[in-house]
């Protein structure tokens, strides 16, 4: 009888401590956040949210107060002004902080193009395929939501992503 007390208890407290370090109570583990060197913060989990990096520090500890994952990116926004060729031999102009509709991705190639779908002037649909270094993927990556615990400002970071 004793020992089944003692069994009881036993597992238990083992029950405990598995559901402890399963919501990591134990440790900051995935608590905090260190402002690193070119860190980009947002209002929002995406790079066409309005810009909130001057609210945070490099080196400053932030909590992580939510996260969020994308598998693939649904659209890309331009770091540089671009001008690609078409399929149908014409040039096409896109704009710096213009965001364009990814057709295909290919993220599982690291130098392979994505290639974006473009509406015209004229209405019409064009395909262009454009180099990955020129782009900011969109609704990409896992993104933590951070607070500052002195100023209590808010703000989403990119901490991964399979974006080459």
């Amino acid at each position: 009888m004793k020992n089944k007390l003692i069994n009881i208890v036993l597992v238990l407290l083992c029950l405990a401590v598995g559901f402890a370090v399963g919501l990591q109570v134990f440790g900051p583990k995935d608590r905090t956040y260190t402002v690193k060197n070119g860190d980009s913060f947002y209002a929002q989990p995406s790079v066409t949210a309005a810009v909130c990096t001057d609210s945070f520090v490099l080196g400053q500890q932030l909590e992580v107060i939510g996260r969020v994952e994308f598998t693939k990116p649904t659209a890309v926004k331009l770091k540089k002004e671009l001008l690609l060729d078409g399929e149908d031999k014409l040039k096409y102009k896109l704009h710096q902080g213009g965001v364009y509709k990814v057709a295909e991705a290919r993220l599982d190639k690291a130098n392979a193009p994505c290639v974006l779908e473009v509406e015209t002037l004229q209405g019409e649909r064009a395909k262009l395929e454009a180099d990955k270094s020129a782009l900011l993927p969109v609704d990409e990556g896992r993104w933590l939501n951070v607070r500052s615990p002195k100023t209590k400002a808010e703000g989403w970071v990119r901490v991964e992503s399979k974006w080459y």
